[in-house]
């Protein structure tokens, strides 16, 4: 498997040579050989892989600062998931359960993974890896399809939010499609319902409170978990939110904390694509929906809150930029122009870090809005 290597690897390789005083020459002479090759990478037109981040971190005497920036895929598995996974790909008919679980395992450090570096930065393995997962899901057949279809419908999903994260809403609709076909088939509930709540975040993104409200409701009506449906729940309340109907907006977001509730007694029940699900996100969600509302106090405090409990290897996630950036915008409602600023530029830098192109777009909003209350 090829590495994942953060979309600010060349930036940062760039800083650390100029700041050494280093020509592409040099750096190129006593780490690689050649000067074209640190063009590439500093340029993104070529990727590097483990060993010469290391060797780039030796010569410049980084202190493992690129190798950081690199994460060796095949760590995820053990050498015989890699072995398993990859005869499966040469002949997709020997698909058997063992095969399905190490796909399963592959998937969890994947979705581990992007919580770290991002979506940009392993959306293009990702896509690379469901031609295997289709063509898998293609030849499965006998007591085994069932089991291929529940884990691909997990890759198709995650395929779809790495889309939609990364600005390809087009992308992110097909692949939600072929969760809900997948897992129609075989009758999972848990995620025929978030296929539906996941097009209705896509409404969330352009703004379309309708099909946000309906598919939301939609996916709330499926036989799914508590987690599930308290997911439903928090993602129709902002679909009211944004129709300024806060009896509607409260009595879901009380109707997904008791769900909440509920779950966090049965966690066995829950499935793993929503381990991130927790009382302090749905802290954030109602935040959100309060700023939507207006009621900017409540807001600040629970935004602050939730972001506050966001363990530190979380806080510098895309998704929690996200709820960086709404606090931003409720502090510049209420007139305190520092603390937005401060929010939006935590916003900057986590989209820079990430390569984020949903979130550059979300920080030069924030970056404008700051300039006109300046």
């Amino acid at each position: 498997m090829p590495p994942v290597v953060d979309p600010q690897f060349g930036a940062r390789l760039r800083e650390l040579r100029q700041r050494r005083g280093l020509s592409l020459r040099d750096l190129g002479r006593s780490a690689i050989s050649n000067r074209t090759t640190v063009w590439e990478i500093e340029t993104g037109r070529a990727a590097p892989t483990m060993e010469l981040a290391r060797r780039l971190d030796d010569a410049l005497g980084a202190c493992g600062r690129l190798t950081a920036l690199v994460v060796d895929e095949s760590a995820l598995l053990n050498p015989d998931d890699r072995d398993r996974l990859a005869a499966v790909r040469r002949d997709p008919r020997r698909v058997d359960r063992t095969a399905v679980d190490s796909l399963a395992a592959v998937l969890t450090g994947q979705r581990r993974l992007e919580d770290a570096v991002g979506s940009a930065a392993v959306l293009v393995p990702v896509h690379a890896q469901m031609v295997a997962v289709e063509a898998l899901a293609d030849q499965a057949r006998g007591r085994v399809r069932n089991s291929v279809l529940d884990v691909g419908a997990q890759w198709a999903q995650f395929a779809g939010w790495l889309s939609a994260n990364t600005g390809q809403l087009t992308d992110a609709r097909s692949w939600y499609l072929t969760a809900l076909g997948w897992a129609t088939e075989t009758g999972d509930a848990n995620m025929i319902a978030t296929a539906l709540n996941m097009r209705g975040h896509l409404a969330w993104l352009t703004a379309a409170p309708g099909p946000l409200i309906g598919l939301s409701a939609a996916a709330a009506r499926q036989p799914a978990s508590p987690g599930v449906l308290a997911l439903a729940a928090q993602q129709e309340a902002r679909g009211h939110a944004l129709l300024g109907e806060a009896d509607d907006v409260d009595r879901l977001l009380d109707r997904a904390v008791e769900l909440s509730d509920t779950a966090a007694h049965h966690p066995d029940n829950e499935p793993p694509w929503i381990y991130f699900h927790s009382p302090d996100y749905l802290r954030l969600q109602r935040g959100l929906a309060y700023r939507l509302l207006g009621r900017h106090d409540e807001a600040i405090a629970l935004l602050t809150a939730g972001l506050a409990a966001i363990p530190p290897e979380g806080r510098r996630s895309e998704w929690a930029a996200t709820y960086m950036a709404e606090l931003a915008l409720t502090l510049l409602a209420m007139g305190d122009r520092s603390g937005a600023a401060g929010a939006a530029a935590e916003v900057t830098d986590i989209a820079r870090a990430t390569g984020s192109t949903r979130l550059v777009q979300v920080a030069a909003r924030l970056r404008l809005r700051l300039a006109d209350a300046g």
